[in-house]
């Protein structure tokens, strides 16, 4: 007597539970093992292995999702491909690397299990394992654990099963900072009625954010935007909730993804944060799921599939399967940070931004350096805190260097590091030796280098006009700073600014040709 078939949603909740299980203790592991090893072999002969599976098993479809998943890697080997190279390494095996990049995305569009050696080289080789990356890093490791499953289970294991573990993998990189906002107070609702968002824009402007507008219209700006606080808090909070019922109905899930979508483009306007890698993919995601044959998906909504989504959810907000950033802090108006500024051989004195700093342009716009000063840290990148009592304590000192000197010391931690500090002086002094000789940066000729992919810490401005390799440099000066938007009176007051370090590479007389 033939068994009768599993109910359609028992159906696809063993299907998912399989393709994070797999995800969990298969792909990710062995990703992580790969990109630490400098050689690729093991990575091609893992990717080859399951073709094996492919003379007795047949290849699963994954329907319209195979162009979302083809988007994904053009997106992300664009990023790695035309970065920057780090000129105090070998140039010719980062190139060779930026080589097998584009072979094997070309590859892994044609057969997906050519995603673990391009995984390899993306996220080892070319360092692409990072913050902005991970949410569409993620959403390649998922399909490649439902293809996996798919093989393996045959017709058991259908494409309705991709767009919802495609979805749940997207959407808990906001349900999971939802979480962690909710748990800054004493009530859940305490981040939203109580966080002043505005002190967010002021320090990402003191930070290095559209400083090409006059301090003037900032402070006009921040006097309007602070009675928004709470609706934009509310907002926000909602936007990233929204995860948790958006399988109720394919128009959520598509709203979900568009949302999210648009708060990532607010973060960026507001504070220089640029998620461009997480909004072209859930753009395109949520473009996908509007051209899923009704029929053929159906399964992948509706109550069922929302309890399936909400479990999934939250296993990945309490870090058992992946783990998404927490990403709930509290907004201050003072910010300290460390500098770079060039000296050329002409005496022109310019600022050293973080996206000429480029493949290490997100660890120069954050919070790199506080290793090489003893002044006790207070926040994290542009001025976060964790402490609503501190972030009040911050705000009633209004820019009083005494009042700040007694919270940094009470409050505050010194990073100074002597090693770090000789290490990351070897790092300049290595790179603008090299630059100064004429070494190549980029990997792009200079008429394309307009195509190169943005970075993600849009922090490029500054009291200096931005060098960009004009001339060669003759000193390098790291400098402290501290600074602290006054919201009683809108200024932006300099408190601190002090050289940490200088570093001398040329004698001023010696005559060098431009690079």
């Amino acid at each position: 007597m033939a068994t009768p078939p599993l109910p359609a949603e028992v159906n696809i909740g063993v299907s998912v539970a399989a393709v994070v299980v797999c995800y969990r203790f298969a792909i990710s592991p062995t990703v992580r093992a790969l990109a630490r090893r400098r050689s690729l072999l093991p990575a091609v002969i893992v990717g080859v292995t399951p073709t094996v599976l492919a003379v007795f098993r047949p290849s699963p479809d994954p329907g319209p999702l195979r162009w979302f998943v083809v988007f994904v890697i053009v997106l992300l080997t664009w990023q790695g491909a035309t970065s920057d190279y780090d000129v105090t390494e070998p140039i010719e095996p980062q190139r060779l690397d930026k080589r097998l990049l584009l072979l094997f995305a070309a590859a892994s569009c044609l057969w997906p299990t050519a995603l673990l050696p391009w995984l390899a080289v993306y996220c080892g080789r070319l360092r692409g394992w990072k913050h902005h990356a991970m949410m569409p890093l993620r959403l390649l490791k998922a399909y490649l654990a439902w293809f996996f499953v798919a093989m393996l289970l045959g017709a058991s294991c259908s494409a309705a099963v991709l767009p919802l573990v495609l979805g749940c993998v997207s959407l808990s990189h906001y349900v999971k900072p939802a979480w962690s906002k909710a748990r800054l107070g004493p009530y859940p609702w305490s981040w939203v009625w109580h966080n002043r968002t505005h002190y967010l824009m002021a320090s990402a402007y003191s930070w290095g954010w559209a400083r090409f507008l006059r301090a003037e219209t900032v402070s006009h700006v921040l006097r309007r935007a602070r009675g928004l606080d709470r609706p934009v808090n509310f907002l926000a909070l909602v936007v990233e909730v929204a995860g948790t019922v958006a399988f109720l109905d394919r128009r959520l899930l598509i709203a979900a993804l568009l949302a999210t979508a648009l708060f990532n483009v607010v973060v960026a306007l507001a504070s220089g944060i640029l998620f461009w890698e997480n909004i072209g993919t859930n753009v395109a995601l949520a473009i996908t799921v509007t051209l899923l044959p009704g029929t053929e998906y159906a399964s992948a909504f509706g109550w069922p599939a929302a309890l399936i989504a909400l479990v999934v959810l939250l296993l990945s907000a309490a870090d058992l399967l992946w783990q998404p950033w927490h990403l709930g802090w509290w907004d201050s108006p003072f910010t300290a940070r460390v500098h770079w500024q060039v000296e050329t051989i002409s005496g022109a004195k310019l600022g050293l931004y973080n996206d000429f700093m480029c493949p290490h342009e997100r660890e120069y716009g954050r919070v790199l350096g506080y290793f090489l000063t003893d002044e006790p840290v207070l926040h994290g990148h542009l001025g976060i805190v964790w402490d609503r009592k501190l972030r009040d304590l911050l705000v009633q000192a209004e820019g009083d260097r005494n009042q700040l000197h007694a919270l940094k010391q009470t409050y505050g931690h010194t990073q100074t590091d002597e090693r770090q500090a000789r290490e990351h002086i070897a790092f300049l002094t290595r790179m603008f030796t090299r630059l100064n000789a004429g070494a190549r940066k980029s990997p792009l000729p200079r008429s394309l280098r307009h195509l190169k992919a943005p970075g993600g810490q849009l922090y490029r401005w500054g009291d200096l006009p931005p060098y960009r390799g004009q001339e060669p440099v003759r000193r390098i000066t790291i400098r402290y700073e501290e600074r602290c938007y006054r919201p009683a009176t809108g200024d932006f007051l300099l408190l601190t600014n002090r050289t940490v370090q200088e570093i001398d590479l040329l004698a001023p007389g010696t005559d060098h040709g431009s690079t």
